[in-house]
Parts: structure tokens; sequence; C-alpha cells
């Protein structure tokens, strides 16, 4: 079955579920808590039911979190009720009977949204766990840290915390700015009693700074990456690899793609690669990026296209069948987005669903 999905289409990328199981123990281990798995965007690009399941059955994970309402539906009937579900962004109350129905557990960061739920719990005669949020300086959502805990579970009745959340701006680039915000929330919890579980630690945090709190929250590193400054080992979850198709021979001069953005500077071939913009590898990369092609370095020559690119062959063995790295041990998501000026979530998520997922429960060989 696994050599039908790699003929689908030339195009594929292979997903190490063991390797993701690895990565959240690394994450349990530096956070010295258990986890809240984040697999919000299909698992960053890597799929969502998948790699939740295995996480599930084979890493002892129960507790997901994802950042809208249908993410957390899909999961909850793909894993059923032995999970905690936790919604991160922001939920329409035309909705609250979904979530309620769904046993998820909603984020709520703002007095309209506590207001809303809790009149709507009421109006049905139950309660709900819900996860808190706090603004500690990313100032995007949340209370602020200035607000009133017993307020808020005397206004709110049926409401019921199991959770209060704050997040990190900054962990992977500004020590004084996090550890202030790591003060700020410690200091809120501490003044208002709080007893449930918190959280502050995303991937930077776990991997730069001691935890305090109850749980963290990783992302990134589950799937091979991280940014800052540390010495925590990862390993890559994803791989793409595609094979040339054709190949074409060049005359000095000749040009290359769409506005003839690259001239051969001497007489050449150059493969083609089924692989473009549609599919997740940036435009941005046009003449800048490579690929490995048999294990040779080979430059991106002439503007990436909506469904494939090309690359100069000089050193490759042209008359054998052509295995392409695009994504692997030799070049990962980071080396990518720093060529395209962004960063490796962006990456990784951009990859499109038209690239079939092959999911490895050991490696290969």
């Amino acid at each position: 079955m696994i050599d039908k999905l790699k003929r689908l289409r030339p195009t594929y990328a292979e997903i190490d579920l063991p390797a993701f199981v690895r990565n959240i123990e690394t994450a349990r281990k530096h956070s010295e808590t258990d986890v809240i798995a984040i697999i919000k965007a299909n698992a960053y690009g890597h799929g969502e039911l998948e790699l939740a399941e295995y996480a599930y059955m084979h890493g002892n994970v129960t507790k997901f979190g994802v950042a809208t309402i249908l993410e957390a539906i899909i999961l909850r009937e793909h894993l059923g009720s032995g999970v905690s579900i936790f919604i991160l962004g922001k939920v329409d109350e035309i909705f609250f009977q979904e979530v309620y129905e769904h046993q998820l557990i909603l984020t709520v960061m703002d007095d309209d949204a506590a207001y809303s739920y809790d009149k709507f719990l009421k109006e049905n005669g139950v309660t709900a766990e819900v996860s808190v949020k706090i603004n500690t300086g990313m100032n995007r959502l949340g209370f602020s840290s200035d607000m009133s805990w017993y307020g808020f579970t005397s206004s709110y009745t049926n409401l019921r915390p199991i959770h209060v959340m704050s997040h990190l701006s900054s962990a992977d680039s500004d020590k004084e700015w996090t550890e202030h915000q790591i003060s700020e929330f410690s200091n809120f919890i501490r003044k208002n009693g709080i007893k449930c579980h918190t959280s502050l630690f995303n991937s930077a945090g776990i991997c730069g700074y001691e935890n305090k709190f109850s749980l963290s929250r990783p992302g990134i590193m589950l799937y091979g990456y991280v940014d800052g400054e540390n010495d925590v080992k990862m390993d890559k979850v994803m791989r793409i690899f595609s094979r040339i198709v054709q190949v074409q021979q060049l005359k000095k001069g000749d040009a290359v793609s769409y506005n003839r953005r690259f001239f051969a500077d001497k007489n050449m071939k150059i493969g083609v690669v089924p692989m473009g913009y549609a599919d997740g590898y940036p435009r941005l990369l046009t003449n800048k990026s490579h690929v490995f092609v048999n294990g040779v370095r080979c430059p991106l020559v002439g503007t990436v296209c909506m469904d494939m690119f090309m690359v100069d062959l000089e050193g490759v063995n042209t008359e054998e069948e052509m295995t392409v790295e695009i994504l692997g041990d030799n070049i990962d998501a980071k080396e990518l987005a720093d060529m395209a000026g962004t960063i490796s979530y962006e990456i990784l998520t951009g990859i499109q669903d038209r690239i079939p997922r092959i999911y490895m429960q050991q490696a290969e060989g």
C-alpha cells in the first residue's frame, strides 16, 4: 500500500509517528509536567487525526489543544471521550451547543465570552469546564492580569475553571521580557489562590526556562523544531520526497521558467520536480533554495511554478532513477524558512493536502 501511495503522486511526505511520541516525551522531560499537545492547523501540516490517535494510543497523551471548534469536533468524533480537548481560539456563541455536547473545553478570554457562555449554561441548567486566558504581555487575547478572580468565579457560577493559561510572546528571543511574563503570571496565580491547572510555556519556554506551572503546551517542538538557543534534541517528524519527472538539456544562454529569471551560463541539464507553490513550496524560494537528488546538492533554477520547480542536475547520474529529497535529513523546514524570509511554522503548515502523507510506524529498511 505504501508503494502505491508513493505512486499516487511523485511527491509525497513521510510522517514518522514514533518520532512524534519521542518529542512528546522530550517536552514532558524538560517541562517536568504533563502536556497539552498542540495539534492545531492539521498538526502543523502533519495530520491532526493520525498524530493525535498515535499519541493517544502509544504516548499516553490525553490532553490536546486546537484552535477552532471544527478541529475540536473532528478530533472528538475520531478519538471519543477519553481525551480532553482545549479550544484555544475564539468560538462564536452560536456554537455553544456544539461545544457543550461534544464536551469541549472552551477558552474564555474576556467578560463578553464568559458572560455569554455562562448565560447559555444557566439557561440549560448545566455547568461546563473552561480554560481561562490571562494576558501577561502578548496583547492578543486574554483577561487583564489585574482581573478579579473572585469577581469572575462569583459572577460566572456555571463556569468551572480547570485550567488558567497565558502565552509567552518572545521566549526564543528576549529572556528579560520572558522572565517578566513568568513573574506576572506567577503573581496572578499566587495572589488569587488559583488551585486548578496552570500553563504558560510554549515550545521555546519549555526548552529555555524552568517551568513553574502544572502543565505545558508544546507545539512546534513536537514536530522537531524550536527557535532560540538551547541544547534540546528533537526528531524531525516530516520528510518530503519526490523524483525527477523530466530532464531538459539547456544550451548556454537558455532561460528557465516564467519571466526568464534564470539563464544558463553554460550547457547544462536541469530536472523537473513536481512540487510547487500550490503544494506549499514558497515561490519566494525562486533561485534561492536547493534539494538533494540521489544525495547530490542541486540548486533550484528559475521561478517556482504552481505545480513544479526545476533544479540544476550537475553531478547527478541522469541515466538512473532520480530520488529528490525536498525536506529531510539534509535540508529541513528551518533552512527553507530562512531562505524564504519566514519561519519553520509557515513552511510546515503550508504543506497542502494534495501532497500524500504516508504514516510510518517504524523506520523503513
